[in-house]
């Protein structure tokens, strides 16, 4: 930097505050989204269609959710032919105890779909 010019040198400056500054809040972020989510990766729970609406436009499925997990939601992928719901557990940290229950518990979600069944099928995805 020593044969640089003054102001071609604080632009260097700057742009190496400014690279170290996005990454600094990138780093928070991610660590903040993983605070949220658990800290643990998402996966798929057994679920159960229990009852849907009369114009086809509304489901209430169970979803058996561990001990350590938590239903983070129930998404909705629409074909031609059918529907499937596909539910998202996120693993949670173990109590102040250290463990989990050992029993699992069923979690009721009510999913608004996009369109009406209309005489397509309705599924759930299988983990």
């Amino acid at each position: 930097m020593e044969r640089l010019s003054g102001e071609a040198r604080d632009r260097v400056r700057a742009s190496s505050l400014t690279l170290v500054g996005v990454l600094t809040l990138v780093l928070v972020a991610a660590g903040i989204y993983a605070g949220l989510t658990g800290g643990q990766p998402v996966g798929v729970a057994p679920s159960e269609v229990l009852a849907v609406s009369a114009d086809g436009r509304t489901a209430t499925v169970a979803v058996e959710v561990g001990g350590c997990e938590r239903l983070q939601g129930v998404d909705v992928e629409a074909g031609a032919d059918v529907v499937v719901l596909i539910a998202r557990v996120v693993q949670d940290e173990p109590g102040t105890d250290g463990a989990c229950e050992d029993v699992a518990r069923l979690a009721r979600r009510t999913v608004v779909l996009d369109e009406p069944l209309a005489g397509r099928a309705l599924r759930t995805a299988t983990p």
